[in-house]
């Protein structure tokens, strides 16, 4: 009788130790599988693939953002900060208000945040202030088209990581403002010869292109071109540009100008950010007309309008780079320049835009739209160039 009882204490003993060793393992493999459901970085799962993944509707937020009682602004869906709404599981969701915006569902690199009543270099100035005292780069450059656009918006935001030596901490903004060229041009024989530089005006045209010139010969032949030049023609003929006057403010409102973190503590950082967004940018939100103009060759994005001096001045400073041309396609020659006068004369022009506000007296103004760089992107969350919000609030991750 004893050896029965040693023997069901063994039994006993053997049967625990499996089911704790089953139990262990469930644990683990519970673990695993949350973290995949997370979409925790390294787990080899994208996130991208799989149902619920497409857009369910046709809205983009370009065009949201030029009405003003849209959801896209009343329900606040532009606040892409708010990373308890703007989220991983939200885009896997196809009843979540995003599954509506195709460029939020194709994870574009820039998604509208809102239109802004100043110039990139003026706002560069209030980020600049020891009171503000908010990360940001500027620069001054031609843009070819939007793809352009956004490749040069890349590699600055690259420069950026490499400096930082870590992944960017978000939300990053690109804030642009482009020249529109708007130009009237007459030879006709027995008149006075015209050429003048025309103003964009919300209240007198409905004038969402960027490029527009009206010419008439020496015989009366009238003839409008209203799209920059994709470097195939002959510039000494036509006298069609490639590229736009642009200014370019990358903001970094999570890091003072030394770029550092302005709060260490990551739960903390949303107070910031909101800080930024609702009270240093407050006054400087706009839903002018003006500020839909499109990006030179672009079908989608804005880019606002930028007043520029002919000649470069304070306010409109000298601009050498022309992305497209230097940087994708391997320079002017490649694409077809006859010379290097004829290149920087189509790909880098001179020229004056005047951007009035009707509702100031027509007032000279600047417009500037302002783009929220999405973390979710290919360019940058899968190359690991901006911090993934979601990271560090591990209690709220799966909800």
């Amino acid at each position: 009788m004893k050896y029965k009882s040693i023997s069901f204490s063994i039994i006993f003993t053997l049967l625990f130790l499996i089911l704790s060793g089953l139990f262990l393992i469930y644990i683990f493999w519970n673990i695993q599988n949350k973290d995949k459901e997370c979409f925790t970085e390294g787990s080899g799962y994208s996130w991208k693939e799989g149902e619920g993944n497409a857009c369910g509707g046709n809205l983009n937020t370009n065009t949201e953002l030029m009405d003003r009682n849209s959801q896209f602004l009343t329900m606040k869906y532009n606040r892409f900060d708010n990373n308890r709404f703007y989220k991983k599981g939200s885009l896997r969701d196809p009843s979540h208000p995003y599954n509506n915006y195709c460029d939020v569902m194709t994870y574009a690199e820039l998604l509208a945040y809102r239109c802004l009543n100043k110039s990139p270099m003026e706002l560069r100035t209030i980020f600049e202030s020891s009171a503000v005292n908010i990360a940001s780069t500027i620069d001054y450059v031609y843009i070819y088209n939007d793809i352009s656009l956004k490749s040069f918006i890349l590699s600055k935001i690259q420069s950026t990581k490499a400096t930082l030596g870590t992944k960017v901490v978000g939300p990053v903004y690109a804030c642009i403002s482009q020249a529109p060229y708007l130009r009237s041009v007459s030879n006709k024989i027995g008149v006075n010869s015209l050429d003048t530089w025309n103003a964009a005006r919300e209240d007198i045209a409905n004038q969402k292109n960027p490029y527009y010139f009206d010419k008439e010969s020496s015989t009366g032949v009238k003839t409008v071109v209203q799209s920059t030049s994709d470097g195939t023609d002959t510039f000494a003929t036509t006298q069609t540009i490639s590229s736009l006057y642009c200014h370019i403010l990358i903001v970094y409102p999570a890091y003072t100008k030394a770029y550092v973190l302005k709060e260490p503590v990551i739960t903390k950082q949303p107070v910031v950010i909101t800080n930024f967004l609702e009270k240093t940018m407050a006054n400087h939100y706009t839903d002018h007309g003006l500020c839909f103009i499109k990006c030179n060759k672009s079908t989608d994005l804005n880019c606002g309008c930028l007043s520029r001096t002919e000649a470069v001045s304070v306010k409109s400073p000298a601009a050498t780079l022309n992305w497209f041309y230097e940087n994708i396609v391997g320079g002017g020659a490649a694409a077809g320049g006859a010379s290097g006068s004829s290149v920087d004369a189509r790909d880098k022009p001179l020229y004056k835009s005047s951007c009035l506000d009707h509702t100031k007296n027509n007032l000279e103004s600047n417009f500037t739209m302002m783009y929220y760089v999405n973390p979710y992107s290919a360019e940058y969350g899968d190359k690991n160039i901006i911090k993934d919000p979601e990271d560090g609030f591990p209690d709220e991750k799966c909800v």
